[in-house]
C-alpha cells in the first residue's frame, strides 16, 4: 500500500479561544481544543499513524488530561492505513471527546439548562478537516508537506454549511452572539442559589453550550482573574514589607464566605498556580470599587459585604490601594513558515516538533516564575497575564530560552529562528476580548516595526504598548538586541528613586514639538541642553545621577522625533516603576501620584 502524509485541522478555534468575558472562559477554551486535538492526534496514531505534528516521546503523552498542549494541526505519516478509514476515527474521536465534556456540564447544571436546544447545539460544534497525498519516497516530503497545506487551505475555504435551527424569542449568547443561550429565564424560572454562585452569570448574560461547557467543565476548577493578576505586586508588597501574618485576617473572612463565593485556586505545583498560594483567590475581592460586582455574581448579602469591606479597608490603611493594570504578553515564533519549508524529511520535521514542544513546557515555567498566569503555550505561540513588575523579565526571558532551543535548528535551516513578544499594559476591567486584542495588537507590532520607529529590522522584537482609560494609546518598539527591556527598566528605576521625575515625560514631549523644524547641525546640542534644565530643575536629587541621565540623553535623543521616544519610553516605565514600587511594599509619592 502506498504510503500517505495526512493532515487535520480541528475547531471551532475562534469560538473556543477568542469568545470569553472570564479568564476561566478563555483558559478552558484553549485546554478544550487542546484536549480535543490531543484525541484526534491518538486516534490517528492508534491507527497506525506516524505522528510528525504533534511528536510526543511516547503515547501516554496524548491521553486524557496530559500536561502537553496540542495545537489543533496534525500532521502524519500512514505507512500503511487507509487515509479515509484514519481521518473517519479522528473525526469521531474528536466528537467523542467533545461529548464527555458536554455531558459532564449537563449532568452537573441540568436544572438551569433548556435540555431541546442544548441536544441541537451540541452534536453541531466539532469542525474537522482532513486532507491527505501519497507520499512516495522520503525524499518527496518537502513538496509533498507543501502541496498537502495548500489542500487544506482549500478544503476549509469549502467548509460544511448545515441548515440553521433558529429559536424565536430565545437570546443569543452574550459571548459571540452565534447561537441562543442553553439557560433557563431565571425570570420565569428561580434558579437555585448554588447555581448562580457557581457559574458566575451576571444579570441577563446569556451562554450557549460552548459557552457553559467552558464556564463550568473540568470541575468548575476555578482560574485566576486578569484583576488577581493586577493585584498580585500589591500582596507581594504586604508580604514583602508586612510579613506572612498580615493576610491572615483577610484570608479567614474570604474562607467564611464560602467556596462558592470566592472560588479557591489550585495552588499545586504540578497543574496549579503555587505562586499564588498567598491568596489563592480571585483577585476582585481586593478591588473595593468592585465589590458590587461579586455582591451581583454571587449573591452576596449586605453583612456579607460589608464583612468583606472592612477587612479590606485594614489592609488599605497599611499598603494603599491596589493598582489595577496588568501585562498581557502574546509572543510567536519569527520564520517558523521559512524553517518548515526547509525540512526535507519526516523525521526532521518530528525533532523540530518535539524541541517546540520541550519550549512550551519551558514556557509555563517561566511565566509561573514571574508571578503570571499563562493562558497557552502551543509551541512558538504564547499567550499569558503578567503583573506588571514582573513582565520585561519574563518577556526576555521567554526570548532568550526560545533563541537557546532553536538555535540547532537556525544552524540547520539557515533560518534565523527568534521570537518576538508584544506586551499590552492595560486596565484589568477593560472587556477580556479588548485585552486579547491589545495583547495581539502589540505582537504584530513587535514583528513589524511601523516608520515612526526609526530603523528597526523586521521581527525579533519587543513591543510595548500602554493603555490607559482615556486617550490613545503609548506604544515602543525596539529589537531584542537593543536590549529595550534593560532600557525601559533602567528608566523605571530612575522614576522610582526620583532621579527623574515622575511627570517629566509630558515636558518632553512640549519640548519635542518645539524642536521640530530646527536645523540638523544646531538640534542635538540644543534639545539635550534643554532637556537636562528640565529634569535638573525639577528634582534637585537628581544631580547624584545626572551623570548617568545625560549619557542616557545623548544615547537616545538627536531630534525631535527621537525626544518623543523618549518620551513614550518613559511613560511605559513610569507604570512599571509603580508596579515595582508596590511589590517592594514602598510607594513612591513622586511616581504613584503624578
Amino acid at each position: 500500500m502506498t504510503a500517505n502524509l495526512l493532515v487535520i485541522a480541528v475547531g471551532p478555534v475562534q469560538e473556543f479561544i477568542a469568545a470569553a468575558r472570564r479568564t476561566r472562559d478563555l483558559w478552558f477554551g484553549s485546554y478544550l481544543l487542546s484536549e480535543i486535538s490531543k484525541s484526534t492526534a491518538k486516534a490517528v496514531h492508534d491507527h497506525g499513524g506516524r505522528l510528525i505534528f504533534p511528536a510526543p516521546a511516547k503515547s501516554t503523552e496524548l491521553d486524557p488530561d496530559s500536561p502537553i498542549n496540542v495545537a489543533n494541526i496534525i500532521l502524519a505519516e500512514l505507512p500503511e492505513s487507509d487515509p479515509k478509514a484514519v481521518a473517519d476515527s479522528a473525526r469521531k474521536a474528536a466528537e467523542s471527546r467533545w461529548r464527555e465534556f458536554a455531558e459532564d456540564v449537563l449532568r452537573d447544571n441540568e436544572g438551569v439548562i433548556q435540555i431541546g436546544i442544548w441536544r441541537e447545539q451540541v452534536d453541531d460544534i466539532i469542525e474537522f478537516y482532513a486532507s491527505w497525498m501519497p507520499l512516495r519516497g522520503p525524499d518527496q516530503y518537502q513538496s509533498a508537506r507543501a502541496q498537502l497545506m495548500r489542500l487544506l487551505s482549500g478544503r476549509k475555504n469549502c467548509r460544511d454549511f448545515k441548515s440553521a435551527k433558529g429559536h424565536p424569542k430565545v437570546p443569543k449568547s452574550s459571548l459571540d452572539g452565534l447561537r441562543e443561550s442553553v439557560l433557563k429565564d431565571p425570570a420565569k424560572e428561580r434558579w437555585p442559589e448554588r447555581y448562580r454562585r457557581r457559574l458566575r452569570v451576571r444579570e441577563g448574560e446569556q451562554l450557549d453550550v460552548v459557552g457553559l461547557v467552558k464556564r463550568t467543565a473540568g470541575g468548575h476548577k476555578p482560574y485566576p482573574s486578569v484583576s488577581r493578576v493586577a493585584a498580585d505586586p500589591w500582596v507581594r508588597g504586604l508580604l514583602n514589607s508586612r510579613g506572612p501574618d498580615v493576610l491572615r485576617p483577610f484570608l479567614q473572612t474570604c474562607r467564611d464566605l464560602g467556596e462558592e463565593v470566592l472560588h479557591p485556586l489550585d495552588t499545586s505545583i504540578e497543574r496549579g498556580h503555587p505562586h499564588y498560594k498567598a491568596f489563592p483567590y480571585e483577585g476582585t475581592a481586593f478591588f473595593r470599587a468592585r465589590h458590587h460586582e461579586l455582591k451581583e455574581e454571587a449573591e452576596l448579602s449586605d453583612a456579607e459585604l460589608e464583612l468583606l469591606t472592612e477587612a479590606l479597608l485594614g489592609l488599605i490603611a497599611t499598603a494603599g490601594e491596589p493598582k489595577p493594570y496588568l501585562a498581557v504578553l502574546a509572543a510567536d515564533g519569527d520564520r517558523m513558515g521559512q524553517a518548515l519549508s526547509r525540512l526535507t524529511s519526516a523525521d526532521e520535521h518530528r525533532a523540530f516538533s518535539q524541541r517546540l514542544s520541550l519550549f512550551a513546557g519551558e514556557a509555563r515555567k517561566i511565566v509561573h516564575e514571574h508571578h503570571g498566569v499563562l493562558v497557552y503555550s502551543g509551541g512558538d505561540d504564547v499567550l499569558a497575564f503578567v503583573p506588571i513588575d514582573e513582565c520585561l523579565a519574563c518577556a526576555r526571558e521567554l526570548h532568550d530560552k526560545f533563541s537557546e532551543l532553536m538555535q540547532s535548528w537556525t544552524r540547520q535551516t539557515g533560518t534565523d529562528l527568534t521570537l518576538s513578544v508584544g506586551l499590552a499594559l492595560a486596565h484589568f476591567l477593560e472587556h477580556l476580548e479588548d485585552l486579547l486584542e491589545f495583547g495581539r495588537a502589540a505582537e504584530k507590532h513587535a514583528k513589524r516595526p511601523r516608520p515612526e520607529d526609526g530603523q528597526q529590522s523586521e521581527r525579533d522584537g519587543l513591543a510595548v504598548h500602554l493603555h490607559k482609560r482615556g486617550g490613545a494609546p503609548v506604544e515602543v518598539r525596539s529589537n531584542w538586541n537593543n536590549k529595550p527591556d534593560e532600557l525601559l527598566g533602567e528608566l523605571a528605576g530612575h522614576l522610582k528613586h526620583g532621579t527623574i521625575p515622575g511627570r517629566v515625560a509630558y515636558d518632553l514631549l512640549r519640548i519635542a514639538d518645539v524642536y521640530d523644524d530646527w536645523p540638523a547641525e544646531t538640534v542635538t546640542d540644543a534639545i539635550t541642553r534643554d532637556t537636562l534644565r528640565v529634569i535638573s530643575a525639577k528634582q534637585p536629587r537628581a544631580k547624584s545621577e545626572m551623570d548617568r541621565i545625560r549619557d542616557l540623553l545623548r544615547e537616545r535623543v538627536t531630534d525631535a522625533h527621537s525626544l518623543r521616544r523618549l518620551g513614550d519610553e518613559l511613560l511605559v516605565a513610569r507604570q512599571v516603576a509603580i508596579a515595582i514600587q508596590q511589590a517592594e511594599g514602598r510607594p513612591a509619592p513622586e511616581v504613584v501620584s503624578s
